[in-house]
């Protein structure tokens, strides 16, 4: 597979690994290092090497991951789409994408459903016909197994006494009594236990709190909507920091096995009279907003209608709890846009748009 001179790719099926590749050697002849690559689209430099090297594992979950390969494609001038839709059929072959999450995007797309694979319709799956000779011989075979059964389960039942025996073990002779074991010999090594594979994957799980309207968080990234959530697609991995958000209630935070789908239920604590913050957003007068951060997005603001035209007032990863006022025109650039809260005026606020989403938007 080959970049032309439009940045489009070819169409064909990618092998695991050719992503990286394309993006690698689209980097290098333009002279660029993996350094810069993060500075221009401020991804985490281990996101990107995860990338060039095609570790999935390494990688948060698809919705994130889908934005950081289009920004990295338009950094080194390689289609966008293109690219994302090649990301799509690689991280399937890699194991890291849902056959759930392949039907949505292919719907979000607008493109039709696969066919039918040759031989798997009704016609393929019916077998033989059996006639009554045969199904008559099963019968017998099975009466026959039955009374097997029955015969050994009276004649040799499980349960009965085990003889006691001797075990020598070179100075003395200890009879073992049922019930009793051999005890272990001294500087004996213990058996080692094989730890179970890692999970793999992506798992649906839902959140769900008491009361409901929270914010929900898993290692910093924050699931689109309020609890309660249902089948949010999270990739399966142990040891997950879930923390669920309510203002005038205590935090809830608990580390989850999320190698499985589960559901997850937080039951918060109202906070403390003396740790309640008073009720109100940000004091923002006529002619000016203000972006108040849920979760953590790159940041840019500029003074006018459009990006990098006019002052550059705010250039940054901007973190939970900040909170920025303008006064109007200004533009906003957003790298996760519902880590952003909008308010305009004495107008109600909003969220930007959806996680994990790019958002520009002039406010006049």
């Amino acid at each position: 597979m080959s970049a032309s001179d439009d940045g489009r790719l070819d169409a064909g099926m990618p092998q695991v690994g050719e992503l990286g590749r394309l993006l690698r050697d689209a980097r290098v002849e333009r002279g660029l290092e993996l350094t810069d690559i993060a500075e221009r689209t401020h991804v985490r430099l281990d996101y990107l090497r995860s990338l060039e090297e095609g570790n999935y594992e390494g990688l948060p979950e698809d919705v994130y991951t889908r934005n950081f390969v289009r920004l990295y494609a338009k950094a080194v001038g390689v289609g966008p789409d293109e690219a994302v839709e090649v990301y799509q059929r690689e991280r399937q072959l890699a194991g890291g994408l849902s056959t759930m999450e392949v039907r949505l995007e292919r719907e979000r797309r607008g493109e039709p459903p696969p066919p039918p694979r040759p031989g798997r319709g009704p016609a393929a799956r019916r077998g033989p016909s059996v006639g009554p000779t045969v199904l008559t011989l099963l019968l017998v075979v099975g009466l026959v197994a039955l009374a097997v059964w029955g015969y050994n389960s009276l004649f040799f039942r499980s349960g009965a006494p085990t003889p006691a025996r001797s075990v020598d073990d070179g100075a003395r002779t200890d009879t073992l009594l049922p019930g009793q074991s051999e005890a272990p010999t001294p500087g004996a090594a213990d058996p080692v236990t094989a730890a179970p594979p890692a999970a793999t994957g992506t798992v649906l799980i839902d959140v769900i709190s008491a009361p409901p309207g929270a914010r929900v968080t898993i290692d910093g990234f924050q699931l689109p909507g309020v609890t309660p959530i249902r089948s949010a697609p999270v990739t399966a991995r142990e040891g997950r920091v879930v923390r669920v958000a309510l203002e005038g209630y205590d935090t809830w935070e608990q580390t989850v096995d999320l190698s499985e789908g589960r559901t997850i239920e937080a039951n918060l604590t109202q906070a403390a009279a003396d740790e309640l913050a008073p009720a109100t957003g940000p004091d923002v007068a006529q002619g000016q907003v203000a972006l108040t951060i849920t979760a953590p997005s790159w940041l840019e603001v500029y003074r006018g209608g459009a990006r990098n035209q006019g002052e550059r007032l705010v250039y940054t990863t901007a973190q939970p709890g900040a909170t920025y006022t303008f006064d109007l025109p200004v533009y906003v650039y957003a790298g996760n846009a519902a880590g952003v809260e909008v308010t305009v005026g004495d107008a109600p606020p909003f969220v930007l748009g959806s996680s994990g989403a790019i958002v520009g938007r002039a406010f006049q």
